[in-house]
């Protein structure tokens, strides 16, 4: 193992730590107004920048030594038999989804700099943006089921106050309520699959969880794979949680994109593909996994096909693929779904 795995943590932490330095330079005024503007780009910039050459250092040490795997840090926390260790994922899926997500956010956070200027909010913008950054490389590359809630928990609230950015607008704020009550499900959800990875895995590591074949029933299985599949359906807008992603437009384009269109609701594809060697366990899931993703696809097409806005049409496109990626992996072929 090289010496610089043990700066892995710092790919998540580093744009979080950005977003609580703009927060607290919007409350000791020392980066408020259009003054404070420069400053507030400058440091959502670079803490993206370092993220993106972090994972980069990592892509290239796993290039020329292999993919590391799994990295324990230790104990994050302890109660009677149970312990979450602070850990992440290294594979091929992770480098290549994490890396693929700092560009993303990179990018999008740049085009915001010109984008906002002079927007009431800036500053709560670029804030909410780094957060939203910090959340999706955290669900990336987690190594435990547990983090990777921490990390989904953080986009979701980042989804709803940047759909409610416009908050004197009533239209505004009641489709972000729409949008978090919605992915409360999948949330309670997650929470029931990690209560019962505990109860009977005894751990949440995904190292654990993708072994749960070996003495496990199928019913037990099923349970947990089901569980975190329905989280993954709400986040990723797949029926019958489709209609709440039309809500999500709200909020200023750059926020839609990058939420919407090219990262967020991906994330509960993702977790789908993390969990393979579970859902193939159970001969029932992949039937459903592909009925699913089947529906959403006609469902995202047909809808498309009435829209008037650009936005729409495109957000509606996103669903349909996300249901081609769903189907993807219904029938076996969770490789081809990430491609």
């Amino acid at each position: 193992m090289h010496n610089f795995l043990s700066t892995i943590w710092l790919i998540p932490l580093v744009p979080l730590l950005a977003c609580g330095w703009i927060a607290l330079g919007y409350i000791f005024k020392f980066n408020q107004g259009e003054a404070g503007e420069a400053q507030t780009s400058r440091t959502a910039v670079t803490a993206a920048t370092i993220s993106l050459l972090l994972i980069l250092v990592q892509d290239g040490f796993a290039l020329l030594y292999g993919t590391p795997g799994q990295v324990r840090f230790g104990p994050w926390l302890h109660s009677g038999h149970y312990t979450v260790y602070l850990s992440f994922t290294l594979d091929a899926l992770a480098l290549v989804m994490t890396t693929l997500v700092a560009l993303i956010n990179l990018v999008t956070i740049r085009f915001s700099v010109n984008y906002m200027h002079r927007e009431a909010g800036y500053q709560r913008f670029f804030m909410i943006l780094c957060l939203f950054n910090a959340a999706m490389l955290l669900i990336m590359l987690a190594g435990n089921a547990v983090l990777t809630f921490v990390g989904w928990e953080l986009a979701g609230i980042s989804s709803f106050l940047l759909i409610g950015y416009a908050y004197e607008r009533p239209n505004a704020t009641a489709n972000a309520n729409q949008a978090f009550i919605t992915n409360r499900i999948g949330d309670a959800a997650f929470i029931l699959a990690i209560a019962m990875s505990f109860i009977w895995l005894g751990g949440v590591e995904w190292s654990d969880i993708l072994k749960a074949n070996l003495g496990m029933s199928s019913l037990h299985i099923g349970l947990i794979a089901g569980s975190f599949l329905v989280a993954a359906m709400a986040k990723s807008a797949l029926f019958p949680f489709s209609s709440w992603i039309s809500k999500a437009l709200e909020g200023p384009t750059p926020s839609s994109a990058v939420f919407y269109g090219s990262l967020m609701a991906h994330a509960g594809i993702y977790l789908v593909i993390r969990l393979e060697p579970l859902f193939i366990q159970d001969a029932a899931l992949l039937p459903l996994l592909a009925m699913i993703g089947l529906i959403t696809a006609l469902y995202g097409f047909f809808s498309g096909l009435v829209q008037t806005d650009v936005k729409s049409s495109l957000m509606l496109s996103v669903v349909s693929q996300l249901g081609l990626m769903l189907f993807l992996c219904g029938i076996g072929l969770f490789t081809l779904a990430t491609v």
